[in-house]
């Protein structure tokens, strides 16, 4: 069962983790006998019929006093889940939508406290994707790593040898792909996917950055972390390492395109990685964690695709909480299915356990104090960093329109001065 993770650049590593027992995890509300009826599972899911009713018969066999599970999706899950939550009746098990992370202290509103912070962490990996006041209100579905997607195909054509370790390697490699062949060397994902480069922060910074910018009282000073990120993508626009119209190569082309050897390589997360290689009939398509170390060990950011949680209002939250535990495990397979692996602590493998255990470890949405959160996300918010689509996407203009726009400097300066200002007045 091959999982999209990396322990080293250029090897893959088929995570398989042990099968769990079906035992309730820690927290499981109520006994086993307790556990039957009807459940209903609400999810952004409209393409997993197949996986979704064979976890249902997976799930029965283990708790044969229940009768059924009516599954409801919708594309729209978002906008569909958080008006369905003005209501009572938005199912027994949800996926939490990312759109409320803003405002953790709606939570308790919405969902059932499925634990403590503490208690939690020591069963599961990244338990803080939905916490308020150390409580957890939702756990991960699956583990998946952030790094770049890369076709070896290309690699092994520019004659590149070993994936970069550093940034100044990966501009290094992306001029060798651009001279040595025909191929565009990054995809820059500029209408959907500059978000997730907000994942990648804690990788430049550690999991404490946003606590530190703001004791700097900055954060565009050179390698700092929304700053580094900044610096490669000016770079790559401004020596032409990008598409040449990013506005208009949208994500599906760009993975066919990867997949088909056209683009050499992206960032995103491992069930990317996975989605690409099914679009490949030729290529091998390898994803390898971020180019940035700290103490000569590699940096590998993870983190959650899903929440899901159990609606506060549910009456059969034992079953539901037994629902939840069975997805998250190894067992139902479903974080395979999302490229990634189980978040249970449980079902590591020996591979996963030594990955853990070799490098550094950060999650894309590190826990922070909620002083701390709202504090940035404010600063954030108000100078239009919060989530780096339209700082990036102003950056790779500057760089492929230099007589459109103003200086990269004047722009660095100027988010400058606005963060400083924005400090200054959220201190009064």
């Amino acid at each position: 069962m091959k999982k999209w993770m990396v322990i080293l650049p250029l090897i893959p590593v088929a995570l398989t983790g042990c099968a769990g027992n079906g035992t309730p995890a820690p927290g499981t509300n109520g006994e086993a006998a307790a556990i039957g009826g009807t459940l209903k599972v609400v999810t952004g899911r409209t393409d997993a019929d197949a996986l979704f009713a064979e976890i249902e018969e997976e799930f029965k066999a283990l708790y044969p006093n229940v009768t059924d599970i009516v599954w409801e999706s919708s594309a729209d899950y978002n906008n569909y889940i958080t008006t369905r939550m003005n209501t009572t009746d938005y199912g027994d098990v949800l996926f939490v939508p990312f759109s409320i992370s803003g405002e953790p202290e709606m939570y308790p509103n919405y969902f059932e406290p499925l634990g403590t912070v503490d208690e939690l962490g020591k069963a599961y990996i990244d338990v803080t994707e939905a916490d308020y006041e150390g409580i957890a209100y939702g756990l991960p579905t699956a583990i998946n790593s952030l790094g770049i997607i890369y076709n070896e195909e290309v690699f092994e054509a520019a004659g590149i040898t070993a994936f970069p370790t550093t940034m100044e390697e990966l501009l290094v490699a992306c001029k060798q792909i651009q001279e040595k062949t025909d191929t565009i060397p990054f995809f820059t994902n500029y209408e959907k996917g500059l978000a997730t480069w907000g994942g990648t922060l804690s990788s430049f910074g550690g999991e404490n950055y946003k606590a530190e910018m703001l004791e700097k009282g900055t954060a565009f000073e050179v390698g700092q972390p929304i700053r580094q990120v900044m610096d490669l993508f000016y770079a790559l626009a401004s020596n032409g390492f990008i598409e040449k119209d990013p506005v208009t190569l949208d994500f599906a082309q760009g993975k066919q395109m990867i997949a088909d050897g056209k683009i050499a390589m992206m960032m995103k997360g491992s069930q990317d990685a996975k989605a690409i290689d099914e679009l490949s009939e030729a290529s091998d398509i390898e994803i390898a964690p971020l180019p940035v170390k700290w103490n000569d060990k590699t940096s590998i950011a993870f983190g959650a695709p899903e929440v899901v949680g159990i609606n506060v209002n549910s009456t059969n939250k034992a079953t539901a909480r037994a629902f939840v535990d069975f997805l998250i495990s190894d067992e139902s397979d479903y974080a395979d299915d999302l490229g990634g692996m189980s978040p249970s602590r449980a079902d590591l493998s020996p591979e996963e356990q030594a990955l853990f255990a070799n490098n550094n470890i950060v999650l894309t949405a590190p826990p922070v104090t909620a002083e701390v959160e709202t504090l940035y996300s404010s600063i954030a918010n108000e100078v239009g960093v919060a989530r780096l689509t339209e700082v990036l996407q102003q950056v790779i203009n500057m760089g492929l329109y230099k007589d459109q726009y103003g200086t990269y400097e004047e722009y660095v300066a100027s988010l400058e001065a606005s963060w400083a200002k924005a400090v200054a007045e959220y201190a009064k």
